[in-house]
Formats: C-alpha cells, sequence, structure tokens
C-alpha cells in the first residue's frame, strides 16, 4: 500500500496528544474532530492507491459466494410453576387468560386433572401440569401471586384444548436448537422426562417442555 506522509498534528498537539503547549485552534473548535487539517487528512488517507497484493485480496473476498446461515429460530412463552420457570412452544398456545375457580368433578381420584374451567363460556378441561411433573410447592414468597401473576394458559392439539395454572407467566422468548443444554443431573426424574432441554436467559434456568410427550401424558392420565 503507498505510504504517505501527513501532518497528524492530533497526535502531537492535539487532543491526542499530552504534550505542551496544544494547538491554539482547540479553544475555538474544541476538537480535532471539526479542524478542517484533520478532515483534509482523512481525505488523502481514503483517496490514495492501493497496490496489487491489496486489491488481489480484496477483489478474492468480494468473488465469494455469499453464505447466509439459516436459524431455526423457534419462539415460547416463559411461565413459572413453583419454584421452576419452563417454556412451552407457542404454536401449541391457545391463549393466557386470567384464572378462574375451577369446578372439580365427582368420583375423580386422577390429581393431574383438576376439573372443568369456564374460559369465555367455553368449558375446558383444567390440568395440572405442576402435579403430573412432581413440582414441589414454592418455598419463596412471590408477592401478590395470586392476584397478579397467577395465570391459565390455554393449549392446544388436534382439536383437544386444556387449561393449566400458572404461578406466573414471564414473557415471549425466540431462541433456536443451538441454545438449548442437556437437563441437568439434579432435575427431577419426572420433570426431566418432558423437558426438550434447557435455555440459560436472563440468569434463568428455563426448561423447554417437549410438548409431544406432555400431550400424550395428558391424554394418558385423562383418558
Amino acid at each position: 500500500m503507498q505510504k504517505i506522509s501527513i501532518n497528524d498534528c492530533w497526535n502531537t498537539i492535539g487532543v491526542w496528544s499530552h504534550a505542551s503547549p496544544r494547538c491554539e485552534k482547540l479553544d475555538k473548535l474544541i476538537h480535532c474532530h471539526n479542524c478542517s487539517v484533520y478532515s483534509s487528512a482523512g481525505r488523502i488517507l481514503l483517496d490514495r492507491d492501493h497496490d496489487l497484493a491489496y486489491q488481489k485480496e480484496w477483489n478474492a473476498n468480494l468473488a465469494k459466494p455469499r453464505t447466509n446461515k439459516q436459524y431455526d429460530t423457534q419462539s415460547a412463552l416463559i411461565f413459572r410453576l413453583g419454584d421452576e420457570w419452563f417454556a412451552i412452544r407457542t404454536h401449541v398456545i391457545r391463549e393466557v387468560t386470567y384464572c378462574n375457580n375451577h369446578h372439580t368433578l365427582p368420583h375423580r381420584k386422577n390429581m393431574v386433572l383438576r376439573g372443568i374451567v369456564n374460559v369465555h363460556g367455553e368449558l375446558l378441561l383444567c390440568v395440572s401440569l405442576g402435579y403430573l411433573f412432581k413440582i414441589q410447592k414454592s418455598e419463596k414468597e412471590y408477592a401478590q401471586e395470586k392476584t397478579i401473576h397467577q395465570r391459565y394458559i390455554v393449549i392446544s392439539d388436534n382439536g383437544e384444548h386444556y387449561a393449566f395454572p400458572a404461578s406466573e407467566v414471564r414473557s415471549m422468548l425466540r431462541f433456536n436448537p443451538d441454545m438449548l443444554h442437556k437437563s441437568p443431573s439434579t432435575a427431577g426424574e419426572t420433570t426431566g422426562s418432558f423437558i426438550k432441554g434447557i435455555i440459560y436467559h436472563e440468569e434463568m434456568h428455563i426448561g423447554l417442555i417437549d410438548t409431544e410427550l406432555l400431550f400424550h401424558a395428558l391424554r394418558r392420565n385423562i383418558g
């Protein structure tokens, strides 16, 4: 590359110099960026000729075919059961709504099926993912949990709809499969069987639910 001699006064008497005295123009211009000498030197450097090897290097780089890496970006809803955080793919979510009292069904001993709940005039089966996953009751205190955080999440698969209560619904999450990590050995055996992997997000360890296994387990427990 062609060597050009320029007056880099900004390094000797300008703002990037600790020498004294400083350039007298700084009293008015404040910074070397505002000086015509600085801008002219920049233009000279940009307009200089480049050697043949440099041009060949850039020609070769620009001639390479562009490769756009495709990511299988997916979205999920983050929610809490007890003290544990989970995420469920949004394509199975029908809606998130306020919690109403569910009505128990007589002669039912299966704790996964809590009863039925009225969601906008439609009666849906109310199920307990906390019981299905063997989640322990929360040991932490969450301020005003029942009035602010708790929600029903309505999920659907092949025309079947279920509503389950979540201790808290946090936010949406976009991720790709590369973000998934193996479930830790400390995860419960039952809970871990429903988890496809762990996503680390905002200092939380979030278990991504395997929806295929979830719906299969719900049908098996309710049928």
